[in-house]
């Protein structure tokens, strides 16, 4: 190794442990060796982030959950790449990563884990290449050298899946806790009059990624067509106990035409205030049902009453729950509720011992609001 290349990995090095301060969690092995490897490493449809922009603060913004830790954008999207972090641990070989729709307001699951995340990225792109540029070589030398460094130099070779059903089942071979693909095969199955086969996926999608609200709403859908109505009311319910940003819309999914296009948590609420005589009575019960079902589920200053309400009664994780959903729907607006709401996070990580989300949550309370 050169000098020159000596005091590049040192320089790498010293960031990625600079990193580590900032996020306050130990990386993957396999995002140091991809830095490693590469400054400014651009695999598939992700160009991640340089070391120095992620310290810097890229891709972090006013409003986002604390949780969330961007380390790239997605190409030719309006959208960004990073960790899911909402639970105290010290390694994130098991953080999935999630897709931030900047456009649409929404997360969505992307891979179970960040080595599962680098082989979507040679699959997906390997498919999108195929597909919009089949004469184009596939990958030229240094994506093909940061390939083999990663593993997956035989993704450049094997055959090319030939529609999207084929994709999503290569992805699923690939990450078995893949919940967007697993989603995605079940409506397959159930446009196939399969409904047991796509309950099945939408359960494993669940399983995968408990956060995400769609594989409730989905596995709804199927008991409200078979009559069901009292277990689609617990699966809408569930989605309600979701945050709402970690719930899409409607047209995400194949569903059929006479479904709305609408936001998955309205159409949720909304369902349950038709099928709400088939409601378990703990569901109506709790502070969550009034809010959601009978007064205007997305006005902020609602939800952050009920944060405080739960916060009252001792229960922390409804209360976080709120207070983000709040600030998700306050962000934008000329009031000082959004820095009110930091507070109350704020104060809530300290006093639960979570000092990560805390420091994150600070951070993004300095940056400029977007309507500054």
């Amino acid at each position: 190794m050169s000098r020159r290349e000596e005091r590049r990995q040192a320089a790498t090095d010293a960031a990625l442990r600079a990193l580590e301060r900032f996020w306050q969690l130990r990386l993957p092995e396999l995002f140091r060796s991809l830095y490693r490897q590469q400054e400014q490493p651009f695999l598939g449809h992700c160009e991640f982030f340089t070391l120095d922009a992620i310290l810097a603060g890229s891709g972090r913004e006013y409003g986002m959950l604390p949780q969330l830790l961007p380390f790239g954008r997605a190409v030719d999207e309006g959208g960004l790449y990073g960790f899911y972090a909402p639970l105290q641990k010290t390694e994130v070989d098991q953080w999935p990563v999630l897709y931030w729709d900047e456009d649409e307001m929404f997360l969505r699951p992307v891979a179970s884990d960040f080595g599962a995340f680098l082989r979507h990225c040679a699959l997906v792109g390997r498919y999108e290449l195929e597909e919009q540029w089949a004469e184009m070589e596939l990958y030229d030398p240094e994506q093909y050298q940061l390939l083999a460094h990663l593993g997956l130099a035989h993704y450049k070779d094997t055959p090319c899946p030939r529609n999207e059903t084929e994709l999503h089942l290569a992805i699923v071979e690939s990450d078995p806790q893949a919940a967007l693909s697993l989603c995605h095969l079940g409506c397959r199955r159930r446009a196939n009059n399969d409904d047991e086969r796509a309950l099945d996926y939408f359960h494993r999608a669940a399983e995968a990624a408990p956060w995400f609200g769609d594989p409730c709403y989905l596995m709804a859908d199927v008991y409200r067509e078979r009559g069901d109505l009292a277990r689609a009311t617990e699966e809408w319910w569930a989605v309600l106990n979701h945050l709402i940003p970690l719930c899409t819309r409607t047209w995400e999914w194949d569903l059929g035409a006479d479904h709305p296009e609408a936001d998955i948590y309205e159409v949720a609420a909304d369902a349950l205030v038709q099928y709400s005589r088939y409601a378990d009575a703990r569901f109506r019960s709790d502070p969550l049902w009034h809010v959601a079902v009978f007064d205007d589920p997305y006005d902020p200053k609602a939800r952050e009453v009920l944060g405080n309400t739960y916060l009252a009664q001792g229960n922390f994780e409804a209360a976080e729950r709120e207070f983000l959903n709040a600030l998700t729907l306050a962000v934008g607006e000329e009031s000082d509720q959004p820095n009110r709401l930091y507070d109350s996070l704020i104060i809530l990580y300290e006093r639960t011992g979570r000092s990560r989300e805390a420091s994150l949550a600070r951070y993004d309370r300095a940056l400029p609001p977007p309507n500054a």
